[in-house]
């Protein structure tokens, strides 16, 4: 379980690319820049519409940005905890700050140190570890207070793509990763749609390089030639250094990477549910880092913008947001990302949405959900008559929403 409390303050026109600075949405994978100090006011930067001339997937879309939420309810203002807020699309900063509110004024140099445990089945022994983040003394974090064992890397930016196909748009979507300076990626499943393992492969490290960090979870077209796929997924782990991921990898394991906690799940698409309930909660109850995500490839369909059926459950997604826990899915060819959830299950409820659109809260009981599906297949429709109605999204990109 872990014990922090966030607040992520977030442009309210979140879109499909995330930078830490560069003003421009892109049209390519979603990421989250984590740290534990380095305290960025909301909406400090520049913002624009998304841009699709510079898209890394196939073009078309339009981005809409939707604030029907009430103020945000206050975090709890426990001594010590963090506040996270967030300077463009889907990049986010934690930050150390007390009870008065004060702005740290020092920040973490290098990276946080885990221990990943004696019974972790695959870590990565030798090649890149990506940047080391903001100077410092590497000691303390925010009001000169020790940064935790448990924290991530200072400004930690991680991509989500999912959906991903081959050619020119794929192509794109790699180099926007490295464009936006991506310290790893977690692929959400369905990777060349052609049951290729060694094409994929190639395709990405003609990019990427063969040993850029790239973590996966299996995706319904990745079926038939899995072993294969895994099996790629292997060897580029085994060049991550201090990576670590323990079971059957990208169908029923976690990762630890850079201090950030990963559940990679197969739930929906390969192995029965009720096994990945219990391993999802069990993985997440024994592991106490600060920043967790639970990626999977397929969805609900309430947590997506198209018609998609529910593929997941919400027994498993209420683990997650129990945990404080980030939802990661992909499978439909879009993005949609939610507002603050508390009550993920009850459509009733509006899964418990609330706060604005450009301010989420995540920590024990409440997280959010993101689809981001535009890893360079296609792009899709919004499906009004489905999703009409709803009041719990913080931003939507499709073909077809303007």
């Amino acid at each position: 379980m872990h014990s922090r409390h966030f607040l992520l303050g977030l442009p309210a026109c979140l879109g499909i690319a995330c930078s830490s600075g560069a003003g421009t949405e892109h049209s390519g994978f979603s990421s989250a820049t984590l740290s534990t100090s380095g305290y960025t006011s909301p909406a400090s930067t520049g913002l624009t519409e998304a841009d699709t001339s510079s898209s890394g997937s196939t073009s078309g879309g339009t981005h809409v940005g939707t604030d029907g939420g009430t103020a945000a309810e206050p975090a709890p203002t426990t001594d010590g905890a963090s506040t996270t807020t967030g300077n463009l699309s889907g990049a986010f900063r934690t930050s150390d700050s007390t009870t008065s509110g004060g702005v740290p004024t020092t920040t973490q140099d290098g990276p946080a140190t885990t221990d990943p445990g004696p019974d972790a089945t695959t870590t990565g022994t030798s090649g890149t570890s990506g940047t080391s983040g903001t100077s410092g003394d590497g000691t303390t974090g925010g009001q000169g207070k020790p940064v935790p064992d448990n924290a991530t890397d200072e400004n930690l930016l991680v991509a989500l793509i999912g959906d991903q196909g081959t050619g020119s748009d794929t192509k794109a979507v790699y180099e926007l990763l490295l464009s936006e300076k991506a310290d790893f990626v977690i692929i959400l499943g369905d990777f060349d749609y052609g049951d290729d393992p060694d094409a994929w492969a190639d395709e990405m490290d003609s990019v990427l390089g063969d040993s850029f960090p790239v973590f996966g979870v299996i995706g319904n077209h990745d079926t038939d030639a899995w072993s294969g796929y895994q099996d790629k997924l292997k060897a580029r782990l085994a060049k991550i250094a201090g990576a670590s991921c323990e079971g059957d990898l990208g169908v029923k394991s976690n990762c630890t990477y850079r201090g950030l906690h990963f559940v990679l799940s197969g739930l929906g698409t390969k192995g029965s549910d009720g096994d990945h309930e219990k391993h999802i909660a069990q993985v997440l109850a024994a592991d106490d880092h600060l920043w967790s995500i639970c990626t999977f490839h397929k969805n609900q369909r309430d947590l997506q913008a198209g018609d998609k059926p529910d593929d997941l459950t919400w027994k498993a997604l209420q683990s997650c947001q129990n945990d404080g826990s980030i939802i990661a899915m992909g499978h439909e060819h879009s993005y949609a990302r939610t507002r603050t959830l508390t009550d993920v299950g009850n459509k009733g409820a509006a899964h418990g949405a609330t706060g604005m659109a450009e301010l989420l809260e995540v920590g024990p009981g409440r997280t959010f959900s993101v689809v981001s599906g535009l890893g360079g297949k296609s792009i899709r429709d919004w499906d009004s008559g489905l999703h009409g109605n709803e009041n719990w999204w913080g931003s939507v990109y499709t073909k077809n929403t303007g």
